[in-house]
């Protein structure tokens, strides 16, 4: 690669790095609110006045509805199923609690061989 394209390349990146920096500090300030996350699901037409309800991480097709109101209907309901407590929050949350038990064990037997 030539030196001069190699050079700009590494401005940029650091116009980025900088840029992605400026934009979370500007985040952290109170009373700013960051952006709405994207939404996990996407409603693409297909013709026909048939949707697709497709997941946005993997590109699947999820459900597929007639009328634009019924497909962003049974969008928003699997966002909110998506956000509702599942099987892995709930593994999540039982391993926090047991490492919580774990220490508190671990500090009642510290304490209690030195008495």
């Amino acid at each position: 690669m030539h030196q001069s394209i190699s050079q700009r390349r590494a401005i940029l990146d650091g116009l980025r790095e900088r840029t992605r920096q400026a934009t979370a500090e500007f985040y952290q300030k109170p009373g700013v609110n960051p952006p709405p996350l994207a939404p996990l699901f996407i409603v693409k037409p297909v013709g026909g006045n048939n949707f697709e309800v497709l997941e946005r991480a993997t590109g699947k097709i999820v459900a597929q509805r007639f009328g634009h109101n019924n497909a962003t209907g049974c969008a928003r309901d699997l966002e909110a199923k998506a956000k509702q407590f599942n099987v892995k929050a709930f593994g999540q949350a039982l391993s926090l609690w047991a490492l919580r038990i774990v220490a508190l064990l671990a500090v009642f037997a510290f304490f209690g061989s030195h008495v």
